[in-house]
């Protein structure tokens, strides 16, 4: 009888164990970071801006006098959005420069956007939605800065007489839809990034 039992229990045991550990590894390839990354996540892709081509600044042009600087954090990934909206006050184009960073302090994205002379530019970093076509005051105004998920805090280098603000949308997609995503959450802007954002913060006034 036990040489029958001993002979009974690897014929059980072995194919549950099997079993258990396939079950197990299914469970491990589908948790793999490979597979839940997205276009609008990083770093499954590198941060990129494209600035329409009325928003590019003139080759070599200037940042201009009086430049302040302000720290924020955007949000950006499947589900988030972080919009800007910057206005001109002065009476010839203005550029901003904006640097997002990691935690660590490496720089993760670094574009500049002109802003027309009494103008503003809206800018998304989701691309905005195709289908319905975005109202008539998004299109062909709007520039894209995706941040990912892989910036933590981001300068924006202003000078004098723009005026910015911004908020984080929640819209659950790697689109913006300005009709139906509305902000949730207002940007704070700081000058005084030390009290803020730890461990490093990289302030360079380019």
């Amino acid at each position: 009888m036990r040489r029958k039992l001993s002979m009974f229990l690897p014929a059980v045991f072995l194919p549950l164990l099997a079993l258990l550990w396939f079950m197990n590894s299914g469970a491990t390839a589908q948790d793999e970071p490979a597979q839940l990354l997205s276009s609008d996540e990083g770093p499954a892709a590198a941060p990129e801006a494209l600035i329409p081509e009325k928003y590019l600044p003139a080759p070599g042009a200037a940042i201009g006098s009086g430049l302040s600087t302000v720290y924020f954090s955007p949000q950006d990934s499947n589900s988030n959005n972080t919009v800007l909206f910057l206005y001109n006050t002065n009476a010839a184009v203005a550029n901003v420069n904006i640097h997002g960073y990691g935690f660590d302090g490496a720089t993760t994205i670094s574009t500049t956007v002109g802003i027309p002379a009494s103008g503003a530019v809206r800018i998304s970093a989701d691309t905005l939605v195709v289908a319905p076509a975005p109202p008539d005051s998004w299109q062909d105004n709007v520039a894209y800065v995706n941040f990912t998920d892989t910036t933590a805090y981001a300068a924006m280098h202003l000078p004098a007489g723009v005026k910015a603000e911004g908020w984080v949308v929640w819209n659950g997609t790697a689109d913006f839809d300005p009709r139906l995503d509305v902000e949730r959450l207002p940007l704070r802007f700081s000058i005084d990034p030390p009290s803020v954002f730890l461990p490093v913060v990289a302030q360079d006034g380019s």
